[in-house]
């Protein structure tokens, strides 16, 4: 390094402090200018967006090289915080700054630079974290990182596992071949003909205010019925963070209509002349047999053509839709650094596991989820069992009421997705198996009525259409409310359907 070079490590409120200075700011939008590794989420935008709204969630960490008070190098990270906002100081996972909002975390250099910088940066994050581990999702460019493959040093604290990624690149010579394909020109053939379809790019950030909660609540269903997770609840910032860099002009939002009922959005990152599908993609469950996803990707790589962008990032994980949209691909690449001996074991094994199982055809998320699912439902079973074995059994309180009291029921509603995620564990059936055996009934017709107390949800019933009348498939009534009293059953209003 040079002599004048000067090397700085900053945490929290010097992050925070430092981005919101001017002078710093047109440094580092030169050096951002220069780099040739960088993406939108290296920007200075969405690196203070994000600190900003995930403060109490992670504590900012970076890495500043200057020469001659001349910005020269940048690297920007997180650490968790616990419940107490505490972060740990040793063993601490060292994250690139965006977390899953930022699809690829990197740093910024001129070219050539980050085999000086980077060792210099990775020694002075172990003298203040021992034993850390530093994590970067996906880092774009192998050229980034060639200094380590001839570092013999360094290449025995670091994994690199590669990805694939598909695109679809507009001036690709297999791009027009995409939308030749016959069961993508059968998917969006039959979508159009459902109804009147339109595709709507939300400008406004009132527009994109007044859809975001409707677009989480699918978000949420979907991804509590496949995985367990409701983004909304697991992220309760990302509302401002979305909202933030919408203004900022960051932002691809795009809807799918069907008779001007919304059926998939798409939240992608613009970054010069690409769109990330990096934020989120979800779709209604009550158009699911139409394949709104897959559609809305087909209609929008050709709204992106026209607005100039040459490629649309697909993003890796090796999704079946994404391969068939994608005109060809190209790789990324997960880095590991760590001084734990144990956990580089444990990622050197996992990249070599997922190898195996891509070489046999498997998805190695597909085969992930599968075994989490197992595990939590085993944990589940025996969770019930332990409690009827060992707890006492409570007397059910039941809702009843005196002769002052009108009987009087919950109101039921119709197709109503937010009633369904206030469902709470009961009867020896999780929250995962009712979400995702919920989300395939809407998936294959059925519709249902449903009633919440408290915030919770005591009553259930589907329906499947038939030639005659509908047909009931199923009834759920939360424990507290079976009284025989209170007939659900003749509340609901069959002949909506």
């Amino acid at each position: 390094m040079d002599s004048h070079a000067k090397l700085q490590l900053l945490e929290g409120d010097q992050v925070i402090g430092i981005l919101s200075e001017e002078a710093f700011a047109d440094q580092y939008n030169q050096l951002f200018g220069n780099c040739p590794y960088k993406t939108i989420f290296q920007s200075l935008e969405f690196v203070n967006s994000w600190y900003t709204a995930q403060i109490k969630e992670f504590h900012p960490v970076a890495i500043l090289e200057f020469e001659q008070d001349k910005l020269k190098a940048a690297l920007w990270l997180a650490i968790g915080k616990n419940k107490q906002g505490k972060h740990k100081k040793r063993k601490a996972k060292l994250i690139g700054a965006g977390e899953y909002d930022a699809e690829y975390q990197t740093w910024l250099v001129e070219s050539g630079y980050e085999g000086i910088f980077l060792p210099l940066a990775f020694k002075a994050l172990f003298e203040k974290f021992p034993k850390s581990k530093i994590i970067f999702r996906f880092v774009p460019h192998i050229e980034s990182l060639e200094w380590i493959q001839s570092d013999n040093y360094w290449q025995k604290f670091t994994v690199i596992q590669p990805y694939h990624r598909p695109l679809l690149q507009m001036n690709h010579p297999d791009y027009k071949e995409v939308y030749k394909k016959r069961h993508l020109k059968a998917k969006y053939n039959r979508f159009s003909k459902a109804g009147h379809m339109e595709l709507v790019e939300v400008k406004e950030l009132d527009h994109f205010i007044h859809i975001y909660d409707k677009i989480m609540l699918l978000l949420d269903f979907r991804q509590g019925a496949l995985f367990n997770k409701i983004p909304s609840q697991d992220n309760p910032n990302r509302k401002n963070l979305f909202v933030t860099l919408f203004k900022q002009n960051l932002l691809h939002v795009s809807v799918l209509t069907l008779d001007h009922d919304i059926t998939s959005c798409i939240i992608g990152m613009k970054d010069g002349t690409w769109m990330h599908l990096a934020g989120l993609i979800t779709y209604s469950p009550f158009y699911g047999k139409l394949s709104p996803g897959l559609v809305h990707i087909y209609v929008l790589g050709k709204l992106l053509e026209e607005e100039g962008y040459q490629y649309f990032d697909l993003t890796p994980g090796d999704d079946g839709y994404k391969e068939r949209m994608a005109s060809n691909a190209d790789e990324v690449y997960e880095l590991t650094v760590t001084q734990d001996t144990r956990f580089k074991l444990k990622r050197s094994l996992r990249k070599y596991f997922h190898e195996l199982l891509l070489s046999r055809g498997i998805r190695p998320m597909s085969f992930n989820l599968a075994l989490q699912r197992k595990k939590y439902h085993l944990s589940f079973k025996l969770r019930n069992l332990k409690n009827q074995l060992f707890k006492p059994r409570k007397t059910v309180v039941t809702k009843t009421t005196d002769v002052n009291e009108s009987l009087e029921l919950p109101v039921l509603e119709k197709n109503k997705i937010e009633h369904l995620l206030m469902y709470q564990e009961s009867n020896g059936n999780s929250r995962w198996s009712f979400l995702e055996d919920a989300f395939t009934r809407i998936q294959e017709g059925e519709k249902f009525f449903s009633s919440i107390h408290d915030g919770k949800l005591i009553y259930c019933q589907w329906f499947s259409e038939s030639e005659t009348s509908p047909l009931i498939t199923s009834t759920y009534v939360h424990p507290e409310w079976k009284n025989e009293e209170l007939n659900f059953d003749s509340k609901v209003p069959k002949k909506d359907f």
